[in-house]
């Protein structure tokens, strides 16, 4: 419960102190808000909940535009890849994360991209934004999944990250999380610090890929195959 307390209590004041500088920054020059505001805040949120994050495969990670996909169990995932990207990058969110106070504007403002996911003619504009400025801009990261998954299970993979990095034509490097859910879990209230673990694939490049429906299926395979077979490993471990 203490750890708890402290933990929420840090992300109250990390994340107002973080909020008004990213703002700030934000207005100024929104290549810099990652670096100097996302990371720190990212990293010192983890050390205030006593989590330390392992790093396996971070060369895979391009210098140049490419679309990173995470799995996603816990809010803690978040924190964790915002921490140990070492390059710039920006988010697709939920399009509710824009009305959270100084998380939402910080991700309006430095030029994240908030979609409704529901097929609309916004959603579509949107998607090609991504694609026209992920061709010459910072990486995309997003979640397959769309949501946390509640027991850890993968989810069904949302068609929408693999048409960006297809119609980008830029390579797609999948990064598979563990360990967060066992902090918080979705819908939980309470942490539980342990060590988290983060093994970041080489890039796909999707050059290499038939056109069409077939590449795109044929890429939902083979980062599903990556994220379960770490998936199942980690289970396996946790179990013995």
């Amino acid at each position: 419960m203490i750890r708890t307390m402290l933990g929420w209590i840090a992300f109250l004041i990390l994340t107002t102190i973080a909020g008004i500088c990213g703002t700030s920054l934000s207005l100024i020059s929104p290549k810099k808000v990652v670096p100097y505001v996302v990371r720190p805040w990212a990293r010192l949120m983890l050390l205030s909940c006593d989590v330390k994050v392992n790093v396996e495969g971070i060369e895979n990670v391009p210098k140049g535009p490419c679309v990173i996909m995470f799995n996603h169990q816990s809010i803690f995932d978040v924190l964790a890849y915002m921490a140990v990207l070492p390059i710039d990058w920006r988010a697709v969110m939920k399009k509710e994360v824009g009305r959270m106070p100084f998380i939402g504007w910080v991700s309006m403002l430095s030029g994240h991209y908030l979609v409704a996911r529901d097929g609309s003619a916004g959603d579509t504009r949107e998607v090609k934004k991504i694609v026209k400025n992920l061709r010459s801009g910072p990486a995309v990261v997003l979640a397959p999944e769309g949501t946390r998954s509640p027991d850890g299970k993968l989810l069904p993979f949302q068609k929408g990250g693999f048409f960006i990095a297809l119609l980008a034509r830029v390579p797609l490097v999948t990064m598979v999380i563990t360990g967060g859910r066992e902090i918080r879990s979705k819908g939980s209230r309470w942490i539980n610090p342990t060590d988290m673990s983060v093994k970041i694939f080489p890039p796909i490049k999707v050059d290499d890929l038939p056109p069409g429906r077939i590449g795109r299926e044929e890429l939902m395979s083979m980062v599903r195959s990556q994220m379960q077979g770490v998936l199942d490993e980690y289970e396996s471990s946790e179990a013995s």
